[in-house]
């Protein structure tokens, strides 16, 4: 290497190509975050697939963060380079970032992987729909309220977040002009199979209603992304490599919150493969087991943390935690109200204008909405068909 040129950049992202005594290889540095506002760096990238060296060799110690949607577009740029006849090679991913490759099917392009595509690879997650089934299937499942007021489930991430779900509702049914009625379900229920008209949900919740009964995503939180935390209690010195095949207790086995906490694991060279799982029903009976010395491992959404009383976070202690800016809760609604979903859709993301809206978006710890890019919800699509049974 004796020389970089920089060809393109945006405000968080850009690459310096390195020149290399390979004839047959192309290095590229990659430097900041990649995420929607790389697409313009990558797209130019893909159109030049023919200009590069059969070898491309991309170089990651510099990327600060991939999140979903940058995975989309990653997943596109190397489909485009595979049909050129090139051979991609990601070097120096950091711990996160090299989890998602993984647990995702890209792994195949990490520096000493099989260079087979992976089950997950064969799904392309920008050209394939989100919508998957027999349409006239999911019309004949998912049925409106049986009267003029809609359902609306909304899955809380902390208890504290109960009084401003109810104002939001309310915040809903004014702007609206609809009565709506807002329902809490029970610790540990199965949203996926209850009969709803609009909910907010947990990632594979959500998904399942999508793929299933044709749910529309509609909004995500801005900034919020579902991150897990790995505890163990507090009188337990024992380090998580010194388990041998520890008991894991954590809410479900459908969750993303389980596929993220075993990634952490094995990336911290242990077999999650070989752990004792219990699975609870809902976070805080999974807590409640460890507690009571039931469990030695609990995986854990960090908001359900993070909200937790001071008592049961000093009886705990945090052995590892994620930083992926994967996953997220959706705000959905069923395909039988399409006449609203524009509506709902516009009253969600001006929110942070209104003044009310903006108290009610404090109650609900939440910092405004955003509509999800279709790469991220496409990601999200791959990783839940691969690990989750309908």
């Amino acid at each position: 290497m004796v020389s970089t040129q920089t060809i393109n950049e945006t405000e968080t992202f850009r690459i310096e190509i390195v020149s290399s005594s390979d004839d047959n290889t192309s290095i590229i540095d990659c430097i900041g975050s990649i995420d929607v506002h790389a697409e313009a760096v990558l797209d130019q990238m893909a159109q030049s697939a023919h200009d590069y060296k059969t070898n491309i060799h991309l170089d990651f110690k510099n990327v600060e963060r991939v999140n979903s949607m940058g995975l989309s577009l990653l997943l596109k740029l190397f489909d485009i380079w595979e049909t050129a006849g090139k051979k991609v090679n990601v070097l120096n991913l950091n711990r996160m970032t090299s989890m998602l490759f993984k647990i995702t099917g890209l792994g195949r392009f990490m520096e000493g992987g099989s260079g087979k595509k992976g089950k997950s690879s064969s799904v392309d997650p920008v050209a394939a729909p989100f919508n998957a089934g027999n349409q006239s299937e999911k019309q004949a499942e998912t049925k409106p309220s049986a009267n003029a007021t809609m359902k609306f489930i909304a899955n809380l991430q902390t208890g504290q977040q109960l009084s401003g779900w109810y104002m939001f509702n309310t915040f809903l049914q004014r702007k609206l002009e609809k009565a709506i009625h807002l329902e809490q379900p029970k610790l540990g229920e199965d949203l996926a199979h209850m009969q709803t008209d609009i909910l907010f949900s947990k990632p594979f919740d959500a998904c399942t209603l999508i793929q299933k009964n044709g749910f529309v995503p509609l909004a995500r939180p801005t900034t919020e992304v579902d991150e897990v935390v790995i505890l163990m209690r507090e009188d337990d010195d024992r380090d998580l490599k010194d388990l041998k095949k520890p008991k894991v207790v954590t809410a479900s086995q459908n969750s993303f919150v389980y596929i993220l906490g075993r990634s952490l694991c094995d990336e911290n060279d242990m077999d999650s493969e070989s752990f004792d799982y219990t699975f609870a029903g809902n976070e805080i009976k999974a807590l409640q087991m460890m507690l009571r010395k039931q469990a030695d491992v609990l995986f854990i959404l960090k908001k359900t943390y993070d909200g937790l009383s001071s008592f049961a976070r000093g009886s705990t202690r945090v052995v590892d935690e994620s930083e992926t800016n994967f996953a997220f809760h959706l705000f959905c609604a069923a395909p039988y109200v399409a006449d609203s979903h524009a509506s709902f859709q516009d009253v969600l993301l001006s929110m942070h204008n209104d003044e009310q809206g903006q108290q009610i978006l404090k109650d609900i710890e939440i910092d405004g909405w955003c509509k999800p890019e279709e790469g991220e919800l496409q990601m999200l699509k791959l990783l839940f068909n691969q690990y989750v049974k309908l």
